[in-house]
């Protein structure tokens, strides 16, 4: 016999992994210090740069809802590089990071 899932499709293991991590990185930024925190918010931007240029599309249009559409291409190429990019700078300088969003500590 074959149990189905209660929760709708959309609720998939990815889903759940980004949930996680958001947490992860919200309790970095509350209870570490906001160095921490940015530099986990870096290496969310970098996987999901990661998984837009391999994915070769970004959805766009409201949350909860069916795409309204997708970047495609080389526009969708540039836009993943550059938030890959401010990924790197997060992890590899956040004090930089942190003046430049001036969330730097007080």
């Amino acid at each position: 016999m074959t149990v189905k899932s209660p929760f709708p499709e959309k609720y998939s293991r990815w889903r759940t992994v980004s949930f996680a991590a958001f947490a992860v990185m919200v309790a970095l930024f509350l209870f570490v210090s906001s160095k921490a925190g940015i530099r986990a918010l870096g290496v969310m931007m970098l996987i999901g740069a990661g998984v837009q240029i391999a994915a070769r599309r970004i959805p766009y249009g409201l949350e909860g809802k069916e795409p309204s559409g997708y970047i495609t291409g080389f526009p969708a190429l540039l836009v993943s590089l550059l938030i890959g990019t401010i990924g790197i700078a997060m992890i590899v300088q956040p004090e930089l990071m942190l003046a430049l969003f001036e969330w730097a500590d007080a």
